[in-house]
Parts: structure tokens; C-alpha cells; sequence
């Protein structure tokens, strides 16, 4: 459900948007307008008149005494410049009826009048047939009361993602003996950018290598972003671009990753495994969510998925703040195929597999792609070939337990007034499959090589001893086993954001053909 009401005055324009409304709750959104001179804090005052009480608020620090409502900036919002616009949104309750306040006031002036000078005169070219687009929403903060509890209100739109693990589907979320069902499943879900309802982390508890990584309620950052929305970009994928065009990943693929107050230290490119031994320049808090899915062949074609970033960085002794949130489809390498891992070593070339899907999924050159173990690590592991680990000082043969995942990235965005660069590095040390053009789905187990004269390493130990307790060999979907792709690392690597223009860009599913106005795709 969406309503919106709009407002404006000589010196300041709001837009008052209700996003979403439940029985009891809602979420709403405000944009101010500078249409008077630049501001460097604001304050914004309305009235309810209905009882509505806001129990969350983000992007400003909301207060209320009775009926009356004030808004003033955060510490990285304050500055509006003439013609800007800053937002921020909130949740609320109310009890009989949900009505718009009718007046708004920008540091102590009333926002009565038009969005543009009254000495002015209007212009005299016709109004576009068709209205320009608006910002949507923003996603479901902290404080949704249905998350775990129940499930999404009947009127509410559903995505793609969400309505495949909503229902018993292989695609989505098909439950086994002994898992939660489908309807408690169901009730960990969240409202995106676009109002629909997503799925979003749950705890343990499901299938074999369904978990999504750390609660993002641990999160410093997690006032701001809120629940993530997984799938939220293959949804605007489907409602915008053709058939071959589209991109749906498989659910436990979707892993959340929270870091909390991590030194950035002079010298560190954050690729290192020890970092250098210099003084702390900033101080950094992430959450993000990342598709990394390492138990089907999906990887071996597909090098795009979805990227939920956000990163807040304070620099030490007063330094800048540096803050960014983006969402969208990710190219990690080249599509259709994909480049040894460690074992049987770094730089061999791309493996073509197969067309990818998308189709036309877009290339990255810069990074090192995906890295994924392959049938050649059983020849290294054979002839006994040696790598250096970081932890020990002499090199060390390859194992079983060394057929790892690397997925290496690099993000750019440029347009509109902004230069943002990501490069980060997520890598899995227990991944479950290896590609074999051999095997069914070009597939293999590694927990099966555990079972043949190959050296196995201390995961394979862990397999063989649970084999000895039961007698049995561990299946690949055992949850006993430890090849199930859930010990997972992460390298920061490169952060940088330069700024000049509006706080917020808009771009396609892919970061490209970067605006400073919504349109279709975005």
C-alpha cells in the first residue's frame, strides 16, 4: 500500500509518503526541499492528529511530545543545498485512522506555499503526459513487528523471492524430514525499496547449507539499513528487462556478512592475511549481503549476483566520515566459465563451461574473477604438489580439505558527481562441489574424495570420523558433513567514495548508466 501526499513552500518542499501500513503499524518516508537559500542543519516540525505515535526512526533523530513531531538531521545529513533534497523515513503505530499531517515547517518556517518563487512566473511549457518517476521507499527497518512472528498481510505485494519460498518449491524452498516448514519459513520476510515482501535472514535450523551468515541485528549499521531484501535486484530485473535478461539465485545462497568496528591501518590494502604494524586511520562498521551459493553448479557459468552494501567509516582523530549504501547485480569475472583455485594454483586460465545466463551478463576484467576448484586440484593433490600458507613457515602439500572458493570483485561506479570503487575478496574454505566436465552437471562432491587414496586434510578427518560412529559414508547433504559451505572469510580490500553532487545515484541492476533521478530499472 502506498499513499502520498505532497507539500511545499517558499524556501522548503516535503513530500509525506506512507509505504507500507499494517493492522496497528506503518512506515513512512519524507523528503525535504531546499528551495530557499543552502542550510547547514535542519529542523522539521509537523502534528499527527490521529494519535500516531513513531516508535523508529532513521536518517534523523525523531522526537515527539504528544501530538507534535520534530525531526532534526543526522550527522551526515545536515547540510541542504539550494534545490537538494535529503530524506529520511520512520516507523510508526496508529489505532483507528493513519491521516497525513497537513503542515510542515523547516527551521521555524511554515512550507505553505509553491515549490518555486512566487515572484516568478510560471512556466509556459505544457507538463510532461506523464508524471516523472518518484524515489521508492526505503526497505523495512529494525523494528518490523510481523518478522518471525507472522506472516506478510494478505494485501501486501510479493516478490518473485519471496513466493518460491512461501510455497514448496525446489527453486526456492523445498523442506525435508526433520526441517522447519514452509509456513515458518515464511514468516522471516521484510518490505524492499519497492514495497513488496521479501524474504531476509532467518536463523538456523533449515536444510543442509541453509544458513545466511551473521544476524544483521548485531550490526552497527543495522538502524539504518534494516532487514536486507534478498532478491530485491532479480525482482527489478524481472519487472524491467527481457526473458534473457533475467537473473533468480537460489536462496541459501544469500549470505549476510556484519563488521564491527575494524581498525583500517596505514599501508593496508586489506588483501593481506596479516596487516601491517602502523597506526589506525579510520575505524569501519559493514553489513552487507552477498549471493555466494558453493553446492550447485550455478557458479561455474553465472558471475553476476546480487551485492547489498553498507559501510560507514569515521576517520581517527576527527577525520571524515565516509558512508555508502549501494544494491546491485555484481560481475565477478568473465560469464560462462570461471578460473582454478588455489589448488592447483593461482592465474591459470578461464575454464569455459557453457552460455551463461543472463545471457548478456556484463564482463569484469579487473578482478580475478571467481576461483573455484576443479578436477586438476586432484592431480595436484596425486603428485603431491605444495602451496605456501600463511600460517605455517615451510610450504605444504595440497589436500582435499584446500579445494576452496575465492571470489575476488571490483565495483566501480562513476556519473552524476560520483567516483565509488569496491574491491572486496569473499572466499569459502568449505565448499561442497568442484567442477568435474566428467560427472553429471559437470559436478562433483569433494566430501567423496575423502573416501578414495587422496589426502584429506582436517575436513576429511572430521567426515571419517563420523563415518566410524555410524558405519555409513557422508552423503554431500549430510548436515554432519563438513563440506557444506559455511566457514567463510572476507577481505575488504579497496573502499573509496568522492562525491559531488546529490547523496544519492541511481543506476541500472548492474551500477551503470549512473543518474541523479530515478527512472524505469533503476
Amino acid at each position: 500500500m502506498a499513499v502520498t501526499a505532497a507539500y511545499a513552500a517558499v524556501g522548503c518542499g516535503v513530500t509525506y509518503s506512507v509505504a507500507s501500513q499494517w493492522p496497528g503499524g506503518f512506515t513512512a518516508s519524507v523528503a525535504v526541499t531546499n528551495l530557499g537559500d543552502p542550510v547547514s542543519s535542519w529542523t522539521l516540525t509537523w502534528s499527527y492528529g490521529n494519535g500516531q505515535q513513531i516508535t523508529q526512526a532513521w536518517n534523523a533523530t525523531v522526537s515527539q511530545s504528544g501530538g507534535q513531531i520534530t525531526a532534526r538531521n543526522a550527522s551526515y545529513n545536515g547540510n541542504i543545498a539550494t534545490g537538494a533534497t535529503t530524506s529520511f523515513g520512520f516507523n510508526g503505530s496508529w489505532n483507528g485512522s493513519n491521516t497525513a499531517p497537513t503542515s510542515f515547517a523547516l527551521n521555524g518556517t511554515t512550507c505553505t506555499g509553491s515549490p518555486t518563487d512566487p515572484t516568478t512566473p510560471p512556466p509556459t511549457t505544457a507538463p510532461p503526459s506523464s508524471p516523472p518517476p518518484t524515489t521508492a521507499p526505503p526497505p523495512m527497518p529494525p523494528g518490523d513487528p510481523a518478522w518471525g512472528t507472522a506472516l506478510p498481510p494478505a494485501s501486501a505485494p510479493r516478490s518473485r523471492a519471496y513466493e518460491l519460498i512461501a510455497t514448496a518449491n525446489e527453486k526456492g524452498y523445498l523442506p525435508r524430514a526433520g526441517e522447519c516448514s514452509v509456513e515458518i519459513h515464511a514468516r522471516y520476510w521484510t518490505y524492499g525499496p519497492d514495497g513488496k515482501v521479501y524474504p531476509t535472514w532467518h536463523p538456523s535450523g533449515c536444510y543442509f547449507g541453509h544458513e545466511h551468515g551473521d544476524d544483521p541485528r548485531t550490526s552497527d549499521l543495522y538502524g539504518t539499513a534494516g532487514w536486507p531484501a534478498f532478491g530485491y535486484t532479480s525482482e527489478v530485473m524481472l519487472d524491467n528487462m527481457p526473458d534473457h535478461s533475467h537473473r533468480h539465485e537460489d536462496h541459501v545462497g544469500h549470505k549476510v556478512l556484519v563488521v564491527n568496528n575494524s581498525n583500517v591501518i596505514q599501508g593496508d590494502h586489506g588483501t593481506s592475511f596479516f596487516p601491517p604494524e602502523r597506526p589506525t586511520i579510520a575505524v569501519c562498521d559493514v553489513l552487507l549481503k552477498f549471493h555466494q551459493g558453493t553446492h550447485s553448479p550455478d557458479a561455474f557459468t553465472n558471475n553476476v549476483h546480487e551485492l547489498l552494501f553498507n559501510q560507514r567509516c569515521v576517520g581517527s582523530n576527527g577525520g571524515p566520515v565516509t558512508e555508502a549504501r549501494y544494491n546491485a547485480m555484481i560481475p565477478l569475472g568473465r560469464p560462462g566459465g570461471f578460473s582454478p583455485s588455489e589448488c592447483p594454483g593461482f592465474g591459470r586460465p578461464l575454464i569455459d563451461v557453457a552460455p551463461p545466463v543472463p545471457a548478456d551478463s556484463p564482463s569484469d576484467t579487473r578482478s580475478l574473477s571467481r576461483l573455484i576448484a576443479e578436477n586438476g586440484c586432484i592431480d595436484a593433490i596425486r603428485e603431491g604438489r605444495t602451496h605456501f600458507d600463511p600460517l605455517y613457515p615451510n610450504p605444504v602439500p595440497f589436500t582435499v580439505s584446500d579445494m576452496d572458493d575465492f571470489w575476488f570483485s571490483d565495483v566501480r561506479v562513476t556519473g552524476s558527481g560520483l567516483d565509488f570503487h569496491l574491491a572486496r575478496l569473499f572466499y569459502v574454505v568449505n565448499p561442497s562441489r568442484y567442477y568435474d566436465p566428467t560427472l553429471p552437471n559437470r559436478m562433483g562432491r569433494i566430501v567423496d574424495l575423502c573416501y578414495t587414496d587422496l589426502v584429506g586434510g582436517d575436513y576429511c578427518a572430521e567426515a571419517r570420523q563420523v563415518t566410524q560412529q555410524t558405519g555409513q559414508q557422508v552423503a554431500w547433504g549430510d548436515p554432519r558433513s563438513p563440506f557444506k559451505g559455511t566457514l567463510r572469510e572476507y577481505r575488504p580490500g579497496t573502499f573509496s567514495v568522492r562525491n559531488s553532487g546529490p547523496s544519492t545515484v541511481y543506476t541500472d541492476v548492474y551500477g551503470r548508466n549512473a543518474s541523479t533521478t530515478p527512472f524505469a530499472g533503476w
